[in-house]
């Protein structure tokens, strides 16, 4: 069982009576704590407004950063639904784009444009001294770098035996 001096209490099962010096004792502290306090008072009321000061600018970042951060929320949102809407219109114009070559394609009767090739205007097959090859290097596209001299009959000419 040992006495605290600190603290004034007793660790164990059994507590002791005060003491009137000890009584004593305790009516003095708070004497000097006031005394200590009174004695800090300009320091004391100096601390108060610089820490004031300093809630307020911190309590105003925080503030303006709040503000920032629901303003760029609410930006990432509009872009977010533009962009849905952007996908939509995409996937839209995509299936009207299939619709429309699917409609195409089924309507074109190659078997009859051959027919009418031969037999009306007298289309034939290009013999293989005709084909001439050209390495165009990509598949995508052929860039012509001259001007294709003009002959005297255009093909459809030759074509149709004129």
């Amino acid at each position: 069982m040992a006495l605290d001096k600190r603290y004034r209490y007793v660790e164990g099962n059994t507590v002791r009576k005060l003491q009137p010096s000890e009584r004593h004792g305790r009516r003095q502290e708070p004497k000097r704590h006031e005394r200590r306090r009174t004695s800090k008072g300009k320091h004391i009321q100096y601390v108060n407004v610089f820490y004031t000061v300093f809630l307020t600018a911190a309590a105003c970042m925080v503030l303006w950063s709040g503000v920032n951060y629901l303003q760029l929320q609410a930006e990432l949102t509009g872009k977010v639904k533009n962009i849905a809407s952007l996908e939509m219109q995409l996937e839209t114009m995509r299936k009207e784009n299939d619709d429309n070559y699917t409609r195409i394609m089924t309507s074109v009767d190659l078997d009859y444009i051959k027919e009418v090739a031969i037999n009306e205007l007298g289309m034939v097959y290009a013999n293989e001294d005709q084909v001439i090859l050209y390495d165009g290097g990509t598949r995508d596209y052929v860039r012509q770098n001259g001007e294709i001299p003009e002959e005297e009959t255009t093909l459809m000419d030759q074509i149709r035996g004129k």
